[in-house]
C-alpha cells in the first residue's frame, strides 16, 4: 500500500491489503473485558470496521463517536467494529467517558494480527493507519477505504451506502449464487423472472386481502399469513426450477431453504411488534 501521508509526511504500510471481493480473513482480537473476540464471532451480520490509530487523538475520537451515532440508526444486522492498537483500558475508559455504548470496540496490541490480515499496519509508528472496511454476511468484502492522509476522517456517508447494500444482495448475487448451485447463466436469469414475477404478484394481494386492517392500524398476526406466503413462493420456486435444470432436487432445496429462513426472520419480527 502506498501513497498514505501521516501529516503530510509517506509512511510504508505492511501487510496484506484487503481488495473488494476477496474472502475477509479471521482473526482473533482482544475486547474491552480482555476476552479473545473473533471476527467470526459475528458472522451473521454485516460488519463496518473502523480502523485508527489511538482513541486518544482528536480525529479518532470524531471518528468513534460519528460511528456510535449511526450505529443506533442501522438496527441489529449490521455491526460496528473499532480497532486500533490502543490497550483495551484505554479503550474502555474512553467509550464510558464519552458514552460510547452501540459499536464493539478491539484492541490489536498483541501482535498486529489485524494490522498484518489486512495491510493497515503503519511500519514505521507501529500504529494502524485510519480507514474503513465492509464485510457482507457472507464473509466477503464489499468495501474498503484507505484514508491517504492519515490525519483527517474517512468517508462515513460511503460505508454506511455500502453496509446498508451489503443486507440485501443485487440480482447479480443471486444469479451468481444459482450459477454456482448449477445452473447456467439463462437459467439462473429465468429462475430470477420467476422470483420477480412471484413478488409483483403477491404483494398487491397481500395488501388488498388485509387493507381494512392496515388502514384502521391494527396490529395484524402475521405469523400464518407469512408462513402460507413461504410455502407457496417456495413450492412455485421447486416447480419452476423443476423445468428449468437437472439439479433442480439439490438447487431448488438450497433455494427453498433460504426463502424459508427469511420469511421466518420476517415472521419473527412482526409478532414481536
Amino acid at each position: 500500500m502506498t501513497g498514505i501521508t501521516f501529516r503530510g509526511e509517506p509512511v510504508t504500510i505492511t501487510g496484506h491489503e484487503t481488495k473488494t471481493g476477496q474472502t475477509a480473513p479471521d482473526f482473533t482480537l482482544t475486547g474491552v473485558a480482555m476476552d479473545p473476540v473473533k471476527l467470526s464471532d459475528f458472522k451473521d451480520k454485516v460488519k463496518i470496521i473502523s480502523v485508527f490509530p489511538s482513541i486518544d487523538t482528536g480525529v479518532c475520537a470524531l471518528q468513534t463517536k460519528r460511528f456510535n451515532r449511526e450505529a443506533a440508526k442501522l438496527g441489529e444486522d449490521i455491526v460496528i467494529i473499532c480497532i486500533s492498537k490502543d490497550l483495551p483500558f484505554a479503550q474502555s475508559r474512553f467509550c464510558g467517558a464519552e458514552g460510547i455504548d452501540r459499536v464493539v470496540t478491539l484492541s490489536d496490541y498483541k501482535n498486529n494480527e489485524f494490522g498484518e490480515k489486512y495491510g493497515f499496519l503503519i511500519d514505521e509508528l507501529g500504529l494502524l493507519t485510519r480507514g474503513v472496511v465492509v464485510i457482507d454476511r457472507d464473509n466477503v468484502v464489499q468495501y474498503v477505504e484507505y484514508v491517504k492522509e492519515v490525519a483527517e476522517e474517512p468517508d462515513y456517508r460511503k460505508a454506511i451506502e455500502e453496509a446498508k447494500n451489503a443486507l440485501y444482495p443485487t440480482s447479480a448475487d443471486l444469479a451468481a449464487k444459482l450459477e454456482n448451485a448449477g445452473l447456467s447463466g439463462e437459467q439462473a436469469e429465468q429462475a430470477l423472472n420467476i422470483l420477480r414475477n412471484h413478488l409483483e404478484k403477491r404483494l398487491p394481494a397481500f395488501v388488498g386481502e388485509h387493507l381494512t386492517e392496515i388502514f384502521e392500524g391494527k396490529k395484524l398476526d402475521l405469523t400464518d399469513i407469512l408462513r402460507n406466503q413461504a410455502e407457496e413462493f417456495t413450492g412455485e420456486v421447486k416447480d419452476a426450477l423443476g423445468k428449468l435444470a437437472d439439479k433442480t432436487e439439490e438447487v431448488s432445496g438450497k433455494f427453498s431453504d433460504k426463502a424459508e429462513q427469511a420469511f421466518a426472520k420476517i415472521t419473527e419480527f412482526f409478532a414481536n411488534k
